[in-house]
Order: C-alpha cells, then structure tokens, then sequence
C-alpha cells in the first residue's frame, strides 16, 4: 500500500510516499530558516511559507519516488497537534488531492508518527511488543506503552515545560541561535558534565511525569549571575560546560524515568526513542546502554532525518492505523486540530 503523507504542523513542510508502513520511497522536506532571525517559529510567516512551497514539495517527492498521484493508494495528513494555521495548509492540501483524485485520506496524530519513525527501513518482525517509546520533540516530552504501533496509551507527560524548549531556551541564553538543540550539543561536546550541578526534577517516587521548567531556570540564573563579567560570559568554555552540565542533567533525568517506567511496566520488552531530541547523539548513547544492560532492546530512528518532523513517520503511521481500523479513512475535508488527543486506537 503506497501512502503519500503531509507534514506541516510546524514550520517544517513535508511530503513523503511510504510503502507498507516501512519502506520510503520518497522523503523531502523544505526546513524555514526564516524564523532563526526571530529566534523560534511565527506562527503566520510559517503557514504563508506552507502555502507557498507545498506544491514544489509534492512535485519533487513524486520525481523522487518516479511515480505519478494515480500510483498512490491512499493519502495521510497530520491533523495535529501543532500551529492551527500550519496545520490548516497540510491538510487543505490533502483533502483537496484526495477529493480531486478520490483516494482515501487518514488523518494522523502528530505523536503517532514519530511513535511509528522507528519502524521506517526496517522489518516490522524485528520489533518486540509491547515497547515503552519515550516521545521527545518540541513541545512534547512523553512515555508511551505501545501494544504495537497503532495501539498506544500515555503513561507520562511533562508538566510544563518540553524537553526541547529546555534546550532551546538554554541556547537562547547563551546566544547560541536557533534551533538550540543542535548547537547545545555541540558544544557539550567539549565540556565538563560535572562543572554545574542543576537540578534534577523527578516528581513523586512512582512518577513518570516530567519537568523540566526548574532546570531551565537555574541555567537563567547562572547566566544572569556571570553577565557582570563580559569575560565570561562570552568565554567559549563557559559556555561548553554549561551546555554539558544540562545535556548530563537531561541524560540523568531520562535515566531514572526509564528505571521506574521499566519496573512499573516488567512487561516491557523494548524502548524506542523518538522525536527531534534523540538526534541528541549522546542520550541515544547512554539510552542505547541502559538498555543493554537491563536487556532489552533499544530501537531510536534509522536515520537522524526521521527524528525531525517529517513526512514519512506520517505515512507510516498512517499505514499502521489503517490497516488496524480501515474506518479512519476519508474522503472528505479533514479539520486541522492543534489540541488534537491521542488515544488507544488513534481513533477521531
């Protein structure tokens, strides 16, 4: 079953064809450098740049993939969560091709592509269920327990600030740029992980919930406590431990969530990283070795690529809740949901 899905729920915009649930035979994606200047997305100029590319988009993913719309089976659009007016753009789009072309049209959860971004290029055989997926990306920090890909329940959330936003907002203070995420770590790659001891928020003994707003705000306070001495604050060392010091404090929150996740849930027989923070090279590595020594399995995306938001973890998520309930599909205009919820099923 050939898919072609639509991402655009942020400031990203993605067309993809997918076979299977797997196979990508198509991936292209227009990233909009035009928000580092404001340092994080508009909302307007994000949906006008939609707008503006989408179409250039589908065309050079159909060259990609040397196929023709006639040779898709069924169309996917993420319906949310996200920015109402990006959101609104994908799926115009694909409400409009699939009535123009009347094809079915599946409308997907932002969370449940990047759940499902790890079974891209891969066999669905090598996956052991059910797996525990931490979710990591913008907005989002979330503990998943996954029955298979289609059929997953919320076990933990944060409870203000998102993983992502930490290090967006830790980068900002250190006028790194933006996105933050890549340059904190980059930097962190020379530093010292124990100059700065931050704290480590963990909630209640048995909670799997996460915040993250406490650190955020003692990295403001270092910073601010230095900026009386320009020396420093601009001294490239200060700046790589301080990166250092939060990636550590994240690595060891992760770490002591997925202990407690894995003795409330013993049945769990894999964890899957996923979302734009586990490009993060080193949480992969110290997640991948938690895992090795607990012994059991660890899957993050095949390629960094699928870690972002991007239109093939929708198609492929789209195949998997199809293929578990064919009644998600439409053939009608799909409304674009920024609060959109996520539930067993992935029913709407």
């Amino acid at each position: 079953m050939k898919i072609l899905a639509f991402e655009t729920s942020c400031d990203d915009t993605g067309v993809a064809i997918i076979e299977d649930g797997t196979e990508v035979l198509a991936n292209v994606k227009h990233s909009q450098v035009e928000h580092s200047v404001w340092g994080g997305v508009v909302p307007e100029i994000a949906a006008r740049l939609h707008s503006e590319r989408w179409r250039t988009v589908l065309e050079e993913c159909l060259k990609q993939a040397g196929l023709a719309i006639n040779d898709i089976d069924a169309f996917a659009v993420t319906a949310g969560p996200g920015l109402q007016t990006s959101l609104l753009v994908g799926t115009t789009a694909a409400s409009f091709l699939s009535f123009l072309y009347q094809k079915k049209l599946i409308p997907v959860h932002h969370i449940a592509g990047h759940i499902a971004s790890v079974a891209l290029e891969r066999e669905v055989s090598d996956f052991k269920f059910p797996a525990l997926s931490l979710v990591a990306s913008g907005g989002h920090t979330e503990f998943y327990v996954c029955e298979d890909f289609s059929h997953v329940e919320k076990v933990g959330q944060t409870i203000d600030d998102a993983v992502g936003e930490a290090f967006d907002k830790v980068a900002k203070l250190l006028h790194l740029g933006y996105p933050g995420g890549p340059l904190v770590s980059h930097h962190a790659e020379k530093g010292d992980t124990k100059a700065f001891d931050f704290p480590r928020p963990l909630l209640a003994k048995d909670s799997l919930d996460f915040s993250f707003s406490g650190v955020k705000a003692a990295v403001y306070r270092l910073v601010h406590t230095v900026e009386t001495a320009p020396s420093r604050i601009q001294d490239e060392k200060f700046i790589s431990d301080v990166c250092a010091s939060f990636e550590q404090t994240v690595v060891d929150i992760f770490l002591t969530k997925l202990d407690r996740a894995l003795k409330k849930f013993p049945e769990i027989s894999s964890v899957h990283f996923t979302g734009g923070v586990s490009a993060n090279k080193r949480l992969r590595m110290e997640i991948e070795q938690f895992c090795k020594v607990r012994k059991v399995q660890f899957f993050t995306t095949a390629k960094f690529e699928y870690s972002t938001d991007n239109a093939a973890m929708i198609g492929s998520a789209a195949y998997f809740a199809y293929r578990k309930n064919p009644k998600i599909a439409k053939v009608q205009f799909v409304d674009a949901n920024p609060g959109l919820g996520i539930d067993g099923e992935l029913e709407r």
